[in-house]
């Protein structure tokens, strides 16, 4: 069991959510490192599904990640090698009952093939560096919203001159949107940044 406090800030200690395996540990960073998601909640259920043979069984889903649009999308972890006709037979049920019972808009199974490794880095990065420091974000921000061309991350924490707290600001601000990398990886100093919404995906 591995816990997880989301959504804390000064004025909000958050809630401690908890994940069963470390393969949903690191699903729900993913999730929470998306700008897209307002909120991520835990073994969502019951769900009812039936067995070849008749017999009703419960069903938790992992996570159900509420977008900004409104959208649920439902999650479930599972290790490759125990995804089995069984399991999917199971799992095609309890998505269309979850789904007619409005839970989720779409189901998702992840296994550790599904898990980016570089998309996985920059979401535990971000986890670290999720705590404001409103001096130092404000600076960031001064600087962001002076950028004209494309950035290293070193030139901009040399400019907000508060050392590693500066990068940390940086990295909150591409977890924002603010910042955008401009080619996929892992984030170092020598990552290259626009502002939000000008570099490719």
């Amino acid at each position: 069991m591995v816990g997880l406090v989301i959504n804390d800030s000064d004025a909000d200690p958050g809630r401690i959510t908890r994940c069963g395996s470390l393969g949903e540990y690191r699903t729900r960073l993913l999730m929470l490192a998306d700008p897209d998601t307002v909120d991520v909640l835990e073994q969502v259920g019951p769900i009812a599904w039936q067995d070849r043979k008749g017999k009703t069984h419960s069903h938790f889903l992992d996570h159900v990640a509420i977008k900004r649009d409104g959208r649920r999308l439902g999650f479930t972890d599972k290790p490759y090698r125990r995804v089995r006709p069984d399991f999917e037979y199971e799992i095609s049920q309890v998505c269309a009952e979850a789904k007619r019972r409005g839970i989720i808009d779409e189901l998702y199974l992840v296994t550790e093939y599904a898990r980016d490794p570089i998309d996985l880095h920059n979401a535990d990065l971000m986890r670290g560096c999720r705590d404001d420091e409103p001096e130092v974000d404000e600076i960031a921000l001064d600087v962001i919203l002076n950028m004209t061309a494309p950035r290293t991350m070193r030139d901009l924490v040399r400019e907000i001159d508060r050392g590693p707290r500066g990068f940390r600001a940086l990295v909150r601000r591409l977890h924002s949107g603010q910042l955008k990398q401009i080619k996929k990886e892992k984030i170092t100093l020598d990552t290259s940044v626009v502002t939000g919404g000008v570099g490719d995906e």
